[in-house]
């Protein structure tokens, strides 16, 4: 099954550098989009986000990883694990934040506007989703409609506010976020379960059985202006970084 809908060569594109990937949507993510990373703990999101920022930053496009679930030095040293010198990317910003804060969502939303970055990583929606929202993340605009909502459609909002200041921010935006596989998954890709719909691509990592081995898989469920394959490709976490086979 392929999806059409786009125009060739109208849009400028944001290589991956994650060998195998760019050939498989086109040379690269369609400048200014936000992709959602979504994938089960430990299967490779941080790191394949990790790999298209340092590459990105090392070919000059200004780059910031932001992190809220693991210090910078962190981040760091699983680069440095793959042969990745964060000191020689200079374009590259390493930025740990508390994903509680209650002002967190303000200062990104700031930090896009006032810094112009080529390229974000946002480690993980989850860290933001999963806090309970108060009238004081939203505008006024928004916190005139929050007083007969509930909880659930307070967070709706918020997400929404969310997705259209990172669509306007002229970034390229990555966002990582667990899926969660149980039996009560109803098919959701996220655990916010909107965030699916109000993005322009999907990258899905699944870990799994293929016959006797367990495998690695990146499928490319939907990503806007592009055509894509839907099919599950496998990919090894090497000693330089993800390769798709």
């Amino acid at each position: 099954m392929v999806r059409v809908a786009f125009v060739p060569d109208a849009f400028e594109r944001v290589k991956t550098f994650v060998p195998g990937m760019d050939k498989l949507i086109q040379g690269g993510f369609p400048k200014g989009h936000v992709i959602l990373v979504a994938g089960t703990p430990g299967v490779g999101k941080s790191i394949l986000c990790s790999q298209i920022l340092y590459f990105n930053a090392m070919e000059g496009k200004k780059c910031l990883y932001l992190n809220l679930e693991q210090n910078s030095s962190r981040i760091e040293s699983q680069m440095i694990q793959f042969g990745w010198d964060p000191k020689k990317a200079k374009n590259l910003k390493l930025l740990s934040l508390d994903a509680d804060d209650p002002n967190l969502v303000n200062f990104l939303l700031l930090e896009l506007k006032n810094s112009q970055y080529d390229v974000v990583c946002l480690d993980s929606l989850d860290s933001i989703t999963s806090n309970p929202v108060s009238p004081s993340n939203l505008s006024f605009k928004e916190e005139s409609k929050v007083f007969a909502m509930d909880p659930l459609n307070m967070n709706r909002l918020r997400l929404k506010s969310i997705f259209k200041a990172l669509g306007q921010s002229n970034s390229t935006i990555l966002l990582t976020s667990e899926r969660v596989e149980s039996p009560g998954n109803q098919g959701g890709l996220t655990r916010d379960t909107i965030s699916e719909f109000l993005c322009d691509g999907i990258l899905l990592l699944r870990i799994g059985s293929v016959g006797t081995a367990v495998r690695r898989t990146l499928a490319i469920l939907k990503m806007r202006l592009t055509k894509i394959d839907l099919f599950a490709h496998p990919f090894e976490i090497t000693e330089t970084g993800i390769r798709l086979e």
